[in-house]
Formats: structure tokens, C-alpha cells, sequence
């Protein structure tokens, strides 16, 4: 009878430690992370950090997040490594071009502020000083928004970011970030030459988008930047 009591207390203990190890082994956690600047540092951040703790990256989401800053999502035994172990093993990471990544944690106010200009151009109907008259020709605006948002997500949404929020993938190594382009949501005809003019000829870290970008792109793009609101929880 003693026997029979010992062994099921035994087993009984035995259960609830493999259950535990289990809760442990399977607990996962993300991490927003700042300092993505290439294909190099995706790579380097992915190959070292296992290399320091033993934990596995389930998946870096670097475009489909809410918050659209790149996601990093791990599992982990929390018996062996805390979450505040893992974010500061991430800061203390480096990246082939020698720079450092970084746990994001609450709102980014870095954005570049809006210039007079922006202010000015935002505030009135009609043609901005400094800025010549143009005329947006699109006649069909549903076909040239979705070409646009293409050619956003192709060549704006890496500076940008995908939903217009500034942090893209590139833009974290800018000392400045890219402003939050929902500023320009529903904004009428007298936006149209500043803008043009913008990806036309480039400003500050953004190049001139008019020496590859046919008028009739250029155009797409305005149409779709005029369509992007602010996301919900920003």
C-alpha cells in the first residue's frame, strides 16, 4: 500500500513537472525591432541570436504589422530565459555594418515635421507659391489608385513603410524619419503640383523619383498617397 502511494505521488510530481516543461518550452513572445537597415542585418540578427540563447525564431514579419515596425516572434523555456534576458541580448547584437539593433517599446515621435511649405500647401485651394501649376489628366482614378499602391509597396513602402507611418525597413538608418504620409488623406488639387513636384525632383533622403518613374507612375502614386489613412490605435 505505502508502495502503491509513494509511486503515485511519484508519478503525480513527475506529471506536473513534464507539464510545466512543456508550458515553459512552448511560451513565445514578439519583439519590435529597431535597426533592420538591410538584407545583411535580417540575416545576422536571425543567425546570432540563437547563437547567444537558446530559444527559436518561429518568424520576422518585416511589412505586415500593425505597428510597422519589423516583428520579431520567439519561442522559449521562461524557466531558463527571462523576456528581459532576450531584449537585452538583441541590443547587445551587431550587424555587418556595425550597427546595433534595439527592442522598440512604445511610440515613435522622430518623424520629420512638416515644413511651411507642407503647412501652406495642406491649408489652401489653389496653386502654393514657389510651385508650378500642374493639372492631374487621370480620368480613371480607381485603375491608377491600384496601380499606385503596386508601385508603393514596390518602391515606397521600404522608406515609408506599408501602411505610410515612416518607419520602413530602409528608413532605419536615416537620423530623420520619413514623415507619416496620411497627412495628405483626401487633400485636393492645390496639393497636386508640391507633390509632383516632390517625386519629381526629390528632397532630404528621398531621391528623384523622375529619373526612373514615367508622369503617368508619378501620377499613380499621388492618386494612391491621397488615399492612405491613418491606421486605427496611432
Amino acid at each position: 500500500m505505502k508502495f502503491f502511494i509513494r509511486t503515485c505521488v511519484s508519478c503525480f510530481f513527475f506529471a506536473v513537472f513534464v507539464s510545466s516543461s512543456i508550458m515553459a518550452e512552448t511560451l513565445e513572445e514578439e519583439f519590435k525591432i529597431e535597426g533592420i537597415i538591410s538584407l545583411a542585418s535580417i540575416k545576422a540578427l536571425q543567425s546570432e541570436l540563437p547563437k547567444k540563447l537558446d530559444l527559436k525564431i518561429i518568424d520576422l514579419d518585416l511589412k505586415k504589422t500593425n505597428s510597422g515596425w519589423p516583428v520579431l516572434r520567439v519561442q522559449y523555456n521562461s524557466d531558463l530565459i527571462t523576456k528581459d534576458k532576450i531584449e537585452a541580448v538583441i541590443g547587445e547584437i551587431e550587424d555587418p555594418a556595425g550597427h546595433f539593433y534595439k527592442v522598440h517599446n512604445g511610440p515613435l515621435v522622430a518623424n520629420a515635421e512638416l515644413s511651411e511649405e507642407e503647412i501652406q500647401v495642406m491649408s489652401v485651394m489653389g496653386d502654393v507659391v514657389g510651385f508650378s501649376e500642374v493639372k492631374n489628366p487621370t480620368i480613371d482614378f480607381e485603375t491608377s489608385v491600384k496601380r499606385g499602391e503596386e508601385s508603393f509597396k514596390k518602391n515606397c513602402a521600404k522608406c515609408h513603410g506599408l501602411n505610410g507611418n515612416g518607419y520602413g525597413v530602409v528608413a532605419h538608418g536615416f537620423t530623420t524619419w520619413p514623415k507619416q504620409l496620411w497627412v495628405w488623406n483626401g487633400a485636393d488639387s492645390g496639393a497636386d503640383g508640391y507633390l509632383f513636384w516632390i517625386l519629381e525632383n526629390g528632397k532630404s533622403d528621398m531621391p528623384p523619383w523622375g529619373l526612373v518613374m514615367s508622369e503617368e507612375e508619378r501620377w499613380d502614386l499621388i492618386n494612391y498617397i491621397k488615399t492612405i489613412k491613418k491606421p486605427e490605435g496611432i
